[in-house]
């Protein structure tokens, strides 16, 4: 399995295909804390509530990605898709988390 995700992170697509859905879902965070229902007062609890879920979920990202350090210093592009990749399931969780509280509340 470690031989297929240093091809994978390796590989320069997989950066660019990865930065795109972080963009993305940095986008769709934006646009619910800039609409209409997202400067309510129940909106701004809703990303309170999703930012400190994200928060924990970066600190867990950040101690894996801390221990894979060695490997990932080996390429310099293994290493950007790491920070990228960290980076994108950070904001994946913030939107996921979003939507789930959207539902709940």
């Amino acid at each position: 399995m470690i031989e297929w995700l240093t091809r994978l992170f390796d590989n320069r697509t997989f950066m660019q295909i990865n930065a795109v859905f972080g963009f993305l879902f940095l986008g769709y965070f934006l646009f619910f804390y800039f609409s209409k229902e997202g400067r309510d007062e129940r909106g701004r609890g809703l990303v309170a509530t999703a930012s400190l879920i994200s928060y924990v979920v970066l600190f867990f990202l950040l101690n894996i990605f801390a221990f894979l350090m060695p490997w990932a210093m080996d390429n310099i592009v293994r290493l950007a898709n790491g920070i990228q990749t960290v980076y994108t399931l950070f904001l994946l969780t913030t939107d996921i988390a979003l939507l789930i509280l959207k539902k709940i509340r």
